[in-house]
């Protein structure tokens, strides 16, 4: 596949949020999405193409690995995170506990799940990008408030 189909996907200047499978590839270059998480992270949000936020729960899941390998491991991870453009951290505040607590609620989404979606639905953006394939069966019914994009599913990528 060319990047012509993520592109189709993903219009510009549609927001996203990146789940931890996202940001895990994009700093695993042995990971088989690695090639796409590249991609969105490097030529989408970068450029300004895309704006993408990341929950704090991403955050912390993605600062485990690092710190179990090397003490000071995680700070890689912390100054990308801090310094990507246009890319956006988004704290747990008030909007998203109620989001994430209505999800909880309604579709019985597990607390990271809830806190994760709930970002994205406080920021409003228009797609929740994964390698996880359980994102699309449980946000089923949400399609038309938040879309899921498997990186997966643009694979070969040049």
């Amino acid at each position: 596949m060319s990047d012509s189909s993520l592109l189709t996907a993903i219009a510009e200047g549609d927001r996203v949020l990146l789940d931890t499978t996202v940001l895990a590839a994009y700093l695993d270059r042995t990971d088989a999405t690695h090639p796409v998480a590249r991609h969105i992270l490097d030529d989408l949000v970068a450029t300004g193409r895309n704006l993408a936020v990341v929950s704090m729960v991403t955050v912390m899941e993605i600062l485990v690995r690092p710190m179990r390998a090397t003490s000071p491991g995680h700070y890689t991870v912390v100054a990308f995170l801090r310094t990507h453009p246009n890319l956006t951290c988004v704290p747990v505040d008030l909007q998203v506990a109620q989001e994430a607590a209505h999800l909880r609620a309604d579709k019985k989404l597990a607390p990271p799940d809830a806190l994760i979606v709930g970002t994205a639905l406080a920021t409003q953006v228009r797609h929740l990008v994964t390698n996880d394939h359980n994102w699309s069966r449980k946000l089923a019914t949400m399609s038309s408030r938040i879309a899921v994009v498997q990186t997966s599913s643009h694979l070969p990528f040049p």
